[in-house]
């Protein structure tokens, strides 16, 4: 009888491993049929706020195919991210679409990423690796030149000369750009230089794409002397705040040819190449930069303003005097490097953008109170009344010895019910996080979002169909088993179906948890104005504030000149007075450094239990410094300029389905206080 089961089993496992291989060999050879199936690229079409538009063409030589097309980007901040996107590929059709991808999931100065092919099912088909998507196949660096007058700029080429930028070394390539094709140009220029031309002509719309282009990490060379009133036109004063004053005639002495004779040698190179600034038409520049770092060089003739990822630098002389056609090709390169190598040590550090995750991570903390109700229940249930009762039953049943046996194997029982109890509630119920901040009188809407979904299995979280861009927002980098530079595998994934965008992570990692950013669009939700806003002292102020937005707000802050005020319970349509409501309706008023001053002094991180009444919620107020992060990110406000905010609690949803959502919005607007010249008041 034993041989015979032996026999049996034996069999089964025989005709068990035949089947596997039968289906192995089956998918091999479907894999094997396919693989060179598929062909495609990845190409930027044009780089968008806080993120990037890329074009996907895929064709397929062989057979109707209906699955898949993914595309992993390898990230230099954070882990890799998978843009999925269902499509299906006739034989012999060439399909294109697009895909908008956060600029915090690709690694843009390797621009590697991989694209794959996967069936309904998941199995994957063929992998493809791609290089400088990004158009960084770098030979040569373009420089535009924008000028009425576009001979004379030749000694620019500094021939011979290779720039350090990014990952290698590059010689400079000169190349004109005018009114019609200058914002077309842009995404594809390291530095543009602007000289003997007037800015003012070239439209407001052309204006703010120049602005935006340093802001995103280009590089700008402004040449003034004689042309300097028209070269500096048009620029806002929150971009350049600098004005020429007065011109010296060539053959006077002037503000460089002092400098240059001084002991500090100031432009040494400059003399050194025989430029005599004497012979040059220079202006002289006041300086009314109060809100950003600047620098007077003392290499090179010029204020160089550092914006967050770009530079400026304003020269006193125009860049096309023939003077400056002496000098030498290493001279020359020097003008570039004081842009791209300094700004990183002369750049402000904000912090702004490092504290969302802490902020995010409190909201979660301070929200997810876990209730044991259930589990104490069922513990006092099992303690009061099962082991009485069994005892009882089995001594009844004569059987008492049995209870020392059966009382370990329903503990262990009871146990396992709990376990499985607990982990299919954790699997089952997904949690999300998630602040909303908009321009009070804006259309779009930036979300930072932090969501969870428990278990093994992959996880995706479906988002409002306004949002049309999404990716992780992880400033600190997840760096485990080489993601940053393995175009195989992936941690988020963001989803591109019928149904709109999803995002969420991959399972096997065991980390249920995903940091994102999602950028949509909304509808205004009306204003936020002040009348009478004045400092007067050291935490004094005057003036009023108006709710004009259809959202009562749990908080309302200001931010004036290093300076942070919270007020409590703003309804819509009302309006605070600083003075008289400062008493009664003020919960904070402090002064701080930075981000993370501000944050430690408002959310305490590493004991949000305290005992003591702060007089506000301090999640809300994690959510407001998120709001302002963003608001501080997209236009930083100076000491002249003020920034009005609110958190709306339980604001617009986020995703869609049944998702315990969490779910703040700040709604924000800049404002220029009356008296803002009183700031050392």
């Amino acid at each position: 009888m034993g041989k015979r089961i032996l026999r049996w089993i034996v069999m089964l496992w025989c005709g068990l491993l035949l089947f596997t291989l039968e289906e192995t060999c089956t998918v091999c050879a479907k894999t094997e049929g396919t693989v060179t199936s598929f062909s495609g690229d990845v190409t930027m079409l044009k780089k968008e706020d806080r993120g990037y538009v890329m074009q996907v063409t895929v064709a397929n030589s062989g057979e109707d195919f209906t699955g898949t097309v993914q595309v992993v980007f390898t990230g230099s901040n954070t882990a890799n991210c998978a843009y999925n996107t269902k499509i299906t590929l006739p034989a012999q059709g060439i399909k294109q679409f697009t895909i908008h991808i956060t600029d915090t999931v690709a690694d843009t100065d390797r621009g590697v990423c991989g694209l794959k092919f996967l069936d309904e099912s998941g199995t994957l088909l063929q992998s493809i690796e791609l290089k400088n998507v990004f158009g960084n196949a770098l030979t040569e660096l373009p420089v535009g030149i924008l000028s009425e007058e576009p001979t004379g700029f030749s000694y620019l080429e500094a021939k011979g000369e290779r720039l350090s930028v990014r990952d290698g070394y590059y010689p400079v390539k000169l190349m004109e750009v005018n009114e019609n094709t200058l914002r077309q140009e842009l995404d594809g220029l390291f530095f543009l230089v602007i000289d003997q031309y007037d800015v003012s002509s070239l439209g407001e719309e052309n204006i703010r794409a120049i602005e935006d282009w340093v802001k995103g990490g280009g590089w700008l060379m402004i040449g003034t002397g004689a042309y300097g009133e028209k070269t500096l036109s048009g620029f806002d004063e929150n971009f350049l705040n600098l004005s020429v004053s007065s011109v010296s005639a060539p053959g006077e002495e002037n503000a460089l040819s002092r400098t240059a004779d001084a002991e500090e040698y100031y432009y040494y190179d400059y003399t050194a190449d025989g430029v005599d600034f004497t012979k040059m038409a220079v202006a002289e520049l006041d300086n009314n930069i109060t809100d950003q770092d600047f620098y007077e060089s003392a290499e090179n003739p010029a204020i160089t303003v550092y914006w967050k990822r770009g530079a400026v630098s304003v020269y006193y002389c125009s860049l096309g005097d023939g003077e400056l056609q002496k000098l030498r090709s290493s001279t020359a390169s020097m003008m570039y490097r004081e842009l791209t190598v300094d700004h990183y040590s002369h750049s402000r550090y904000s912090g702004w953008e490092y504290i969302r995750e802490d902020a995010l991570s409190f909201i979660d903390h301070a929200n997810t109170n876990v209730d044991f109700t259930g589990l104490k229940v069922m513990i006092t249930l099992y303690v009061v009344l099962v082991g009485p009762v069994l005892y009882l039953v089995l001594r009844k049943c004569k059987k008492r010895e049995w209870y020392w046996v059966c009382v370990p194997a329903l503990s262990v029982l009871f146990i396992v019910i709990v376990y499985f109890f607990g982990l299919g509630s954790r699997v089952n119920e997904a949690k999300v996080y998630s602040v909303t901040a908009q321009g009070a009188e804006e259309d779009r809407k930036d979300t930072y979002l932090l969501a969870y979904q428990s278990g093994m299995k992959p996880w995706n979280i479906s988002l409002e169909e306004s949002y049309r861009m999404a990716g992780p927002e992880t400033q600190s980098g997840y760096y485990y088993g080489g993601y940053t530079l393995n175009t195989e595998d992936y941690f988020y994934v963001v989803e591109n179906g019928s149904q709109g965008l999803s995002v969420g992570v991959k399972p096997e990692e065991n980390f249920d948890g995903g940091f994102f950013y999602a950028a949509g669009s909304g509808e205004s939700r009306g204003t936020i104005s002040c009348q009478g806003f004045e400092r007067l002292g050291k935490g004094t102020f005057k003036g009023t504030l108006t709710n004009g937005t259809d959202c009562d707000m749990s908080y309302m802050a200001v931010k004036f000149q290093g300076y942070f005020m919270v007020f409590s319970d703003v309804k819509a349509g009302e309006t605070i007075d600083l003075r008289k409501d400062y008493g009664d309706r003020c919960v904070y008023a402090e002064e701080f450094d930075d981000a993370y001053d501000l944050l430690y002094s408002l959310v305490h991180l590493y004991n949000y239990r305290v005992s003591t009444d702060l007089g506000y919620e301090q999640a809300d107020m994690a959510a407001l410094l998120i709001g302002l992060s963003a608001a501080e990110e997209e236009e930083p406000a100076g000491p002249e300029q003020g920034l009005v905010i609110g958190i709306v609690r339980d604001y617009d949803r986020v995703t869609t389905g049944k998702y315990d959502e969490t779910s703040y919005g700040c709604l924000y607007s800049y404002v220029v206080p009356e008296g803002g010249q009183n700031a050392s008041n």
